[in-house]
């Protein structure tokens, strides 16, 4: 069974990054697969709320109940207000360095898990750092990218911007998650469709997980990245 890594990116905030994060993690582990990951940097954190939090999904997508203090495995970087990394770093007179960023993925893929991701933060030409680019976070760790897009007025432009960020960038673009974090968004396969007539890029199909009938459509679009993973290793 080949080790699998990836970096979760998105075309924009608040499209399901985490929703399809937790899927892909829990769909491995279904497989045999042991599993890890990480968010070098999140905002809109409350210490109040760990379970809810980004790193607090991811956690327990990976078996485990995050606590104030396990987080430090799990993100490098929390900021209480809701804006881009970098301007919630530099409001609260934090340093952060796109190196540091780099070695914590790094330390968080390389425990032997099976499967083991990066998660984003923010779309993929969002500001982590004053200097760095979420995209720049998969340059340098030289991951595949599963992008996280959702069916929403402006989808096609923002995936169409996205896809050709990284394809400029030489970043390998594994597919596509359409998702549907939540039941006011549009339903995924009627974007994907749309996005078929102008990409090449598979999709797979994320939709809110109302019933047990759309559980099992999230394990078949989780099931769908994987394999496609593996074409990378």
């Amino acid at each position: 069974m080949a080790k699998l890594n990836a970096i979760i990116l998105a075309t924009g905030t608040e499209i399901g990054k985490t929703f399809v994060s937790c899927a892909l993690l829990r769909r491995a582990q279904a497989h045999g697969r042991s599993v890890a990951a990480v968010k070098p940097v999140m905002s809109g954190f409350s210490a109040d709320a760990l379970a809810e939090s980004d790193a607090g999904q991811l956690a327990a997508a990976c078996g485990e109940t995050l606590r104030r203090e396990s987080l430090a495995r799990y993100c490098l970087f929390s900021f209480e207000e809701a804006l881009a990394p970098n301007v919630a770093a530099r409001r609260a007179g934090v340093e952060v360095r796109f190196d540091d960023l780099v070695d914590f993925s790094r330390k968080g893929l390389d425990v032997g898990a099976d499967f083991a991701l990066v998660e984003g933060a923010g779309g993929v030409l969002s500001p982590l750092t004053d200097t760095h680019l979420n995209v720049d976070l998969a340059i340098a760790l030289k991951l595949p990218v599963v992008m996280v897009t959702a069916n929403y007025l402006g989808s096609v432009t923002h995936t169409l911007t996205a896809l050709e960020a990284c394809r400029s960038r030489g970043v390998a673009v594994a597919s596509l998650a359409v998702s549907q974090p939540t039941s006011e968004y549009g339903a995924p396969a009627e974007i994907a469709e749309e996005l078929g007539r102008w990409i090449d890029v598979p999709s797979a199909l994320f939709p809110y997980a109302s019933t047990s009938d759309d559980a099992t459509e999230v394990d078949d679009g989780a099931d769908a990245v994987l394999k496609r993973l593996e074409a990378f290793y």
